[in-house]
């Protein structure tokens, strides 16, 4: 009988033990699980991103050359994007974005000989870019060498951050890309703009125009 109680003590006692390793089993293991679910938190806002040309300006504009010092002044009415935004779903952002702006030639006019100049991008979101960050490229052909109107990029890398359900408007700021040879254009000319914004792993596209109407006496 003895022997039996001795045993049955110390089964009594042998349970708490049991149970506090279980106790610590699980307290370990929750931290991992909150991680694991928090994480697809930040690529579900990603993915609720929207992207667009919310705002432009027509106007005289006073216009800088890209590859120079000066500035030209249209002596009509030309119309261009002001304003990229950016649109947020729940969930806070912030990451590095590379942003591409490309401009494409005008459609619909033909010079077959010469150059007119094109639109890059002088400032994105009140920073001023660099030759580096940017491109401009006629058309090229043997004996007349380049010719007609540039197509023109600026590509960087942008820290963005939007709130949760919020707006993150990025101003954007064209100049006078390439050089002219004083050709004459004599149509209204619209420049494709489009802009292309990598995040999170997704890719956001937004796209406008430059108009520049006859007589601005700026390309």
């Amino acid at each position: 009988m003895s022997e039996r109680r001795a045993m049955s003590n110390e089964g009594t006692v042998s349970k708490p033990h049991a149970r506090r390793a279980v106790v610590k089993g699980v307290a370990w293991s929750m931290p991992v699980i909150a991680a694991a679910v928090a994480a697809p938190a930040a690529v579900a806002s990603v993915n609720t991103l929207g992207l667009a040309f919310t705002a432009s300006s027509t106007s005289l504009l006073s216009l800088r050359l890209l590859d120079g010092t000066s500035a030209l002044t249209a002596q009509s009415l030309v119309t261009v994007p002001t304003i990229l935004t950016l649109t947020n779903g729940p969930g806070a952002v912030t990451d590095n974005a590379l942003v591409t702006v490309s401009i494409s030639r005008p459609t619909g006019i033909n010079i077959p000989v010469g150059r007119a100049r094109g639109f890059g991008v002088y400032s994105f979101n009140g920073t001023a870019t660099i030759a580096g960050q940017r491109t401009t490229t006629y058309q090229s052909a043997p004996v007349i060498g380049q010719y007609g109107f540039p197509s023109t990029t600026w590509s960087n890398s942008v820290p963005i951050t939007v709130a949760s359900n919020g707006t993150l408007n990025l101003p954007i700021v064209f100049g006078l890309a390439g050089t002219s040879t004083g050709v004459s254009v004599s149509l209204l000319a619209l420049f494709p703009v489009t802009v292309t914004v990598v995040i999170g792993g997704r890719t956001l596209i937004a796209t406008s125009s430059i108009s520049v109407p006859i007589g601005a006496g700026i390309l």
